[in-house]
Formats: C-alpha cells, sequence, structure tokens
C-alpha cells in the first residue's frame, strides 16, 4: 500500500484514476491544479505522483514535475506523467522534465498498476509476474552488453560495468525490429553484482519509458511466442 498524488484538471479522470488506486489498496490524495498538488507535497508525505501533462491556466504536468524535481525533499519522489498525446516529442519531453514514466490516456489499468507497483518496488521480485521470455541478443551500450529477458515492462541487460540507479539512456539492438518496436528510452531500476564459478557481471534491470499503447501488442505476441512451457 502506497500514498498516491494524482493532479488532473478532468474530474472524471480522478474519479477514474482513483477508483483504479483504491481497488489496489493505495491510499489516495487528488488535485486538480498543480498549486493545490505542490502546497499538499510540500505539507505531506507521499510515495508516488501522477499527473496530467496539460492543466488550465498555462500551468502544466511538465513545470509540475520540474519543480519538483528542483526540491531537494521531493527531487526522488517517483513520478508517473499522465497524457493523451501519443507523439515522441511529447514522450521525450516527459523524460526530460523527470518523469518516471509516462501513461497514455485512455489508461490501461492493468499496465497502470504495473507501472506503479514496479515504481515503489525496492527489489527484483516485485517484477515476477511478468513473463519473460529468455533471449541472447547482443546489444550497444558503452561497452558489450546481453539483453538476457524482454517483459512488457522492460528488459533484463547483462553487463560487465554497473549503471547508475534512475539513468535514462538507450541501447542499439536487432531485437528491437525482431520484436517491432521503436528504440524507446530506458530507465533503469536496478543493478546487481552477480557472480559465477567462470565470470562477473552485472544483472541490469531498466524499463521502457513511453512505450506506446500500439506498441505494447506486437510485444505481448513476441513475448508469447518466446514462452516456454
Amino acid at each position: 500500500m502506497a500514498k498516491i498524488l494524482i493532479v488532473d484538471d478532468q474530474k472524471s479522470v480522478l474519479l477514474t484514476l482513483e477508483a483504479l488506486l483504491i481497488k489496489d489498496n493505495h491510499l489516495v490524495t487528488a488535485c486538480m491544479n498543480s498549486i493545490d498538488a505542490l502546497d499538499k507535497l510540500t505539507n505531506e508525505h507521499f510515495d508516488l505522483m501522477i499527473t496530467d501533462a496539460i492543466m488550465p491556466g498555462g500551468a502544466t504536468g511538465y513545470a509540475l514535475i520540474r519543480t519538483v524535481r528542483s526540491n531537494p525533499q521531493l527531487a526522488h519522489l517517483p513520478v508517473i506523467l499522465l497524457t493523451g498525446k501519443r507523439e515522441k516529442a511529447d514522450i521525450e519531453r516527459g523524460i526530460e522534465s523527470g518523469a518516471n514514466d509516462y501513461v497514455v490516456k485512455p489508461v490501461d489499468p492493468e499496465l497502470l498498476s504495473a507501472k506503479i507497483q514496479n515504481l515503489l518496488a525496492k527489489t527484483e521480485k516485485d517484477t515476477a509476474h511478468f513473463v519473460e521470455a529468455p533471449v541472447h541478443a547482443k546489444a550497444e551500450w558503452e561497452t558489450k552488453t546481453e539483453i538476457m529477458a524482454v517483459s512488457e515492462l522492460g528488459m533484463t541487460i547483462k553487463s560487465n560495468i554497473p549503471m547508475p540507479l534512475g539513468m535514462v539512456t538507450r541501447i542499439s539492438s536487432s531485437l528491437y525490429e525482431d520484436i517491432g518496436i521503436s528504440k524507446v528510452p530506458l530507465r533503469i531500476t536496478a543493478c546487481e553484482e552477480t557472480k559465477t564459478a567462470t565470470e562477473t557481471f552485472y544483472k541490469i534491470q531498466v524499463h521502457f519509458v513511453g512505450l506506446t499503447e500500439k506498441e505494447l501488442t506486437p510485444l505481448r505476441l513476441w513475448i508469447r511466442s518466446k514462452k516456454t512451457f
């Protein structure tokens, strides 16, 4: 259970989000503008914030996130940007403003729930409910890396160097074409040193940032085709 702040100028959206979050046993506080949201954030503790990208009066979710990131006490608050826009430029803008992830309206309840859970999670075990397809695909990431597994949420990557948590990056791999998705940004959520009898490497968990609803379909189909029974 987490305490979540939701910010949207549409009451219908707030009610929908509130119902979804309460169903997952979260405590929810709703605001209809960024001014009220900042007041709540200043006076109360929250585990996560979901904010609309565009709100009336010239205030935007992007500006709200930048303000949050500039406050040392709030800088590490997980943030999901909610918007009706699907263009890559808007996704990039959300990432640059400091959003941890991006959800397109209309909201997919299962996807939102999974993204919230994984932003709040502190161990790899919290992502175990996602079906992963084992793969051995080469990729470029400042050094030679190997993609070990793929899920709807992201990838498990094998690397010989550690990567800082929270960093947003990209990797190049033919696997994107095989799956049928674009080379979206990746946010590093976990980095664990792993030792075997023959080698020492880092197992890195990354989440897709801004993967569109349209791209989720081929990703799900690809994972199912690789799943072993």
